[in-house]
């Protein structure tokens, strides 16, 4: 593959989002919209330089894309992200046109910060077929019904396709110039890889759209089909890659389908997930063979699971948890950021935060790690082996012992030495065990 530059266009508001948060940084399963089409990019070894178009909130836009990827700042990086700042948001064209003279390679692939869907696969793949026609042009397109076409692809009475319709424009008379009139449509993804030279020389012949007032990348596509060159098109079945997010609406339908994604992932390999219906694991988790999922479980990113757990009803596990192999943790509880040992038991509901639990530990219902005291998020230790009863609470920062007790009821806020019992409120020493 010849190497590529990527013009990612990211400076809308989406005012149909009916939100202040700029589109691209909208909430889809834990991660910004634009996230999700980065990550596909980075993936892939001929993308040299990515270039992100910012402009409603451009400031805000590129420090949390700093914060998610901060590899790619590193001076030793493969490949850096570099932002330009479209200071008047008019429409595609001209966002493109404001990061041309950036533009460092021979080819260059356009898309939208929106497309969360879209996988490195179909990315690449359409590069592919790019480089094969060697055409001026390549559009990705797919069969969508009209309503969600953002835009359709015409054609000429041979085949060969020769312009964009925005969805904007398909009066009657352009829909009767559409080829093979029906409820499914040839539609434009918004995504393009150009010839650099093709592309650069024709941006400034696109002409202002007179109803919005904006420059619409798409009518370059008849500008260079006027011109007699080749442009190509690569048609995909998965259509819901192609979507953009637009609405609330549109942002939920995506939730859905990345999280069908994410389970029939771990279903295939060997998780036994209930209820898919009432499950929803997000998509950076990892989850070992032969571990069950029950009903109304939610995991977040950053999440390591083992093998052979039990996890629900009724759980929570939050990011920076690992729970290791053959625990069992049941209903009405919330893991957040802690490690829980091998063939440990909390069964009934509780909260473990900011806690290391050691293997084979037995945590009794209501457990509650206070790890919070107005300032600092404490650590707590519980060590191997260790019982804590029903109802106990530990305040943080404290250590449960090696194969210590806390008897039902009790407030730890002194560590306990191995071997002992402590009860009470607070929690003092009991008795020495015998082992």
């Amino acid at each position: 593959m010849k190497e590529i530059t990527v013009i990612v266009l990211a400076a809308g508001k989406g005012k149909r989002m009916r939100s202040s948060v700029p589109k691209v940084l909208h909430q889809l399963m834990g991660k910004p919209l634009i996230y999700y089409v980065l990550k596909e990019l980075l993936a892939l070894k001929s993308i040299k330089q990515i270039i992100i178009v910012v402009g409603y909130k451009g400031n805000l836009v590129e420090k949390t894309i700093k914060n998610l990827f901060p590899e790619q700042n590193r001076l030793n990086s493969r490949l850096k992200i570099e932002f330009v700042y479209q200071t008047k948001i008019s429409g595609t064209g001209s966002a493109v046109k404001s990061a041309s003279k950036k533009v460092g390679k021979s080819k260059v692939l356009v898309l939208c910060g929106d497309a969360p869907l879209l996988t490195s696969q179909t990315i690449s793949g359409f590069i592919s077929d790019s480089l094969r026609k060697k055409s001026s042009c390549n559009i990705l397109t797919a069969k969508l019904k009209e309503e969600n076409a953002p835009g359709v692809i015409v054609r000429n009475p041979r085949g060969k396709v020769r312009a964009i319709l925005e969805k904007a424009g398909l009066s009657a008379l352009a829909k009767s110039e559409i080829k093979g009139k029906c409820e499914y449509q040839e539609a434009n993804s918004g995504i393009y890889l150009f010839n650099r030279s093709d592309l650069l020389k024709n941006l400034s012949k696109i002409k202002k759209n007179p109803r919005s007032g904006e420059y619409f990348l798409t009518d370059i596509i008849e500008i260079i089909y006027k011109q007699s060159k080749s442009i190509g098109s690569y048609s995909i079945k998965q259509a819901n890659q192609i979507r953009g997010i637009n609405t609330q609406l549109d942002l939920q339908e995506a939730s859905k389908i990345m999280r069908t994604r994410v389970l029939n992932r771990l279903i295939g390999s060997g998780v036994n997930i209930i209820d898919p219906e009432t499950t929803y694991i997000w998509p950076e988790v990892k989850i070992g063979k032969n571990t069950t999922i029950y009903p109304f479980t939610f995991i977040e990113d950053g999440v390591i699971i083992g093998s052979r757990c039990r996890l629900g009803p009724f759980i929570h596990i939050r990011g920076q948890s690992q729970i290791a192999d053959g625990s069992y943790l049941g209903n009405f509880l919330e893991i957040n950021r802690s490690k829980v040992g091998k063939g440990v038991k909390i069964k009934h509901f509780g909260y473990i935060g900011d806690a290391k639990v050691g293997d084979s530990a037995n945590i009794g219902a209501g457990v509650v790690v206070a790890n919070y005291d107005g300032k600092t998020k404490n650590k707590t230790n519980i060590d191997k082996g260790a019982f804590l009863g029903s109802d106990t609470i530990l305040v943080a920062p404290v250590k449960i012992g090696k194969k210590a007790v806390t008897g039902a009821g009790s407030v730890v806020t002194k560590d306990v030495k191995a071997k002992t019992t402590v009860a009470g409120v607070p929690a003092r020493l009991l008795k020495k065990r015998k082992v």
